[in-house]
């Protein structure tokens, strides 16, 4: 075994020395560009004439159809549902990122139990969550009574917060982590107590995790797909159970397109309009 990794590390170290001064920053920039230009913005733009439904007599026909109020609703419930998730999910989050940072010292043992949930796979946590809500599940056996929040809105939101929690944790550990422990020492020293302190430097100190955390939440709640379908009913479809539904049991390829150019168009816009009130790239960048 040790043969195995002394010749493992020493073809590692012969490929690093022979790609060093080879490849630039600029290299791997273009390569991240190409890799999002090939696979997200490339079918994208693809999407666009197969929703017009170009050469046909009415071109624009699967547009007025989003319009429709079951739709128009399919829309704002995910964006409701996204924003939700968000909140629940970020005050969750920085109660834990705060613990890590500053009340423990287990902190690659607790970071373990965060991280070893992202390999399993969304289906099987769903369903998880189904089990422990069901009628019949350990939440009945600890409550002593039946629970009737499947198929509901907050079996829904519970669901969505509980699988992109990891998601919001690590950036915002990260963030408090950062925080220079003189500067919470001197808050302290000078009278501050420990919430005054909180909410002075701390808090303040971590904004950019927690927007980042908020903006990652945001995106994947609100196109989340097995959350409603696992967790919800028909009340609770979200704008990505309407596309699948349009694309593999109705075949009508030009509607789910026209649906999905649209949820672009409106998640874009809300990205522009988060970043007026938060320079993304500035917080980007102090993670």
């Amino acid at each position: 075994m040790s043969v195995q990794r002394g010749g493992l590390s020493r073809v590692t170290h012969i490929i690093g020395e022979g790609l060093e001064g080879r490849i630039a920053n600029r290299h791997l920039a273009l390569f991240g560009l190409g890799f999002v230009g090939l696979f997200f913005v490339l079918p994208i733009l693809l999407l666009i004439p197969e929703s017009l439904s170009l050469g046909s007599t009415a071109p624009f026909e699967s547009y007025w159809r989003v319009m429709n109020g079951i739709y128009v609703d399919a829309f704002i419930r995910s964006f409701l549902y996204g924003f939700v998730t968000t909140v629940v999910t970020l005050a969750l989050a920085y109660m834990l990122s705060y613990f890590l940072a500053f009340s423990t010292e287990r902190v690659r043992a607790a970071m373990i139990l965060i991280i070893v949930p992202l390999w399993i796979a969304y289906i099987v946590r769903y369903f998880g969550i189904l089990l422990f809500l069901s009628p019949a599940g350990p939440l009945a056996d600890l409550t002593g009574f039946e629970t009737d929040l499947l198929f509901t809105t907050p079996a829904v939101i519970i669901g969505l917060a509980n699988v992109y929690l990891p998601f919001a944790v690590l950036p915002i550990y990260n963030s408090l982590n950062a925080i220079d422990e003189e500067l919470v020492n001197a808050s302290r020293v000078l009278g501050a107590g420990k919430w005054r302190t909180v909410a002075k430097v701390i808090f303040p100190l971590s904004l950019p995790g927690l927007v980042a955390a908020g903006l990652i939440v945001f995106i994947l709640a609100a196109g989340s797909f097995l959350g409603p379908a696992v967790l919800g009913g028909p009340k609770q479809t979200m704008i990505a159970n309407v596309i699948a539904q349009a694309f593999l049991e109705n075949f009508n390829i030009q509607f789910a397109s026209a649906l999905a150019i649209v949820y672009t168009v409106l998640l874009v816009g809300l990205l522009f309009v988060f970043n007026t009130l938060f320079d993304l790239q500035e917080v980007l960048g102090n993670i």
